[in-house]
């Protein structure tokens, strides 16, 4: 019976999940830990809220679900269904530039030129989000820094220590919104190395959160909530006497907690971290950007509006955003992070004029950026799949620059 209504046209695919899940007696539970992700994931993909952004998590729902007919499951012919992201063509040089066995200095090593270097590229990625540019600066970065570090010792070699650290954290932030998982996560334990060799708490803690945000984006959960509370917990004797930048990466890392917390479906968990991060955030203030996190409370309120989100309250992410000025946010990332959440909240909502008007606002912010993004690319395919007078003139001129194909 449920196979037969699962193959009936117009069905939702999320209903279809549902159906065919059902029919193989597996739990919601049972296809997460079997899918990899987490189980609030797989209820938003059953229920809807969030659709499957790319053709090789469909084939392997359909693997766990046992379905051999694509169609049959998703209910869409093979040329709408999203497709696997493509590897920008900057990431070959970048691989082949963190792999190589023999990094050669071309000139005599200079590290504080090289510092300068990497806080340029970071201000440039920050700054504009040019894809192809900064693609093009990390190979020689990388293969620069890599071949520095051997011929270099004293106080010359810690400070280069902290700047192959940045340096990497660049590299995972760039290679993670290209898709090439691979290159991010060996940035991030690179990064984290360079760390503990400096012997630099702030860094060290600095990198915890940015393997944390590889890992999470895999669907580690647990594993990031245990690392980033362990680097939090490190840091939250010393507050009292250290520096700014350690409550910024303080806050930062409790951000990440409260990202977990969601994923895992504890509201209770979501709260008490966010109440930390706005302590340390009013202590931060808005002006700061260390460790290239943005902290602070605008940084705060953008989570907020992420993580009601992530507990299927799009209107209390509404309410949470009319708070939030990002106008002023020293990071094109995170203001077109901002826009994407408030369309995904506009859409779980049915509310497509105003979902689709913060697409084309987070395309102002990095047009390239909303061509790279699988779960963007998901959701504008959503739209299409509903659109009415009132957004097509504007979605589909939309899908075509993404280059997403409607129908």
């Amino acid at each position: 019976m449920a196979a037969a209504a699962a193959a009936e046209p117009g069905l939702p695919p999320g209903e279809r999940i549902r159906l065919y899940r059902r029919r193989v007696g597996l739990t919601q539970e049972q296809c997460a830990q079997l899918k990899g992700c987490t189980v609030s994931a797989w209820r938003k993909w059953e229920s809807g809220e969030r659709q499957v952004a790319s053709f090789s998590d469909w084939i392997e729902i359909a693997r766990i679900l046992r379905v051999r007919d694509l169609y049959k499951l998703t209910g869409l012919p093979v040329g709408e269904l999203p497709e696997e992201p493509t590897e920008h063509d900057t990431v070959p040089a970048i691989r082949a530039a963190m792999v190589s066995f023999n990094p050669v200095l071309t000139d005599e090593p200079n590290v504080r030129r090289l510092g300068e270097a990497v806080e340029t590229a970071w201000d440039i990625w920050q700054d504009r989000r040019p894809f192809t540019q900064l693609g093009t600066m990390l190979p020689g970065l990388i293969t620069e820094v890599r071949a520095t570090i051997p011929v270099v010792d004293g106080p010359d070699r810690d400070q280069l220590l902290r700047t192959a650290s940045m340096l990497y954290f660049l590299t995972r932030a760039f290679t993670k919104r290209v898709g090439a998982h691979d290159v991010s996560l060996l940035a991030a334990d690179r990064a984290m190395a360079a760390a503990i060799k400096a012997d630099d708490l702030d860094y060290r803690a600095a990198a915890a959160w940015n393997v944390g945000m590889i890992l999470a984006e895999q669907g580690h959960t647990e594993e990031v909530a245990e690392l980033a509370r362990d680097a939090a917990a490190m840091l939250e004797p010393t507050l009292p006497s250290a520096p700014l930048e350690r409550m910024s990466i303080f806050g930062a890392l409790h951000l990440l907690r409260a990202m977990q917390f969601a994923r895992l479906g504890d509201e209770h968990g979501v709260v008490q971290a966010l109440e930390i991060a706005d302590r340390a955030a009013a202590k931060v203030g808005d002006l700061r950007n260390d460790f290239r996190t943005v902290f602070g409370p605008t940084n705060v309120g953008i989570y907020r509006v992420w993580l009601a989100v992530e507990l299927s309250k799009p209107g209390e992410a509404i309410r949470a955003a009319q708070q939030c000025d990002v106008t002023a946010l020293p990071s094109v990332e995170r203001r077109f992070s901002y826009f994407v959440e408030l369309a995904r909240a506009y859409s779980v909502r049915g509310e497509d004029v105003a979902a689709v008007h913060m697409l084309l606002r987070a395309e102002r912010e990095s047009a390239e950026e909303l061509r790279f993004n699988v779960d963007v690319r998901a959701m504008v395919r959503e739209q299409l799949r509903r659109e009415n007078s009132l957004t097509r003139t504007e979605l589909r001129p939309l899908a075509d620059r993404m280059g997403v194909l409607s129908y």
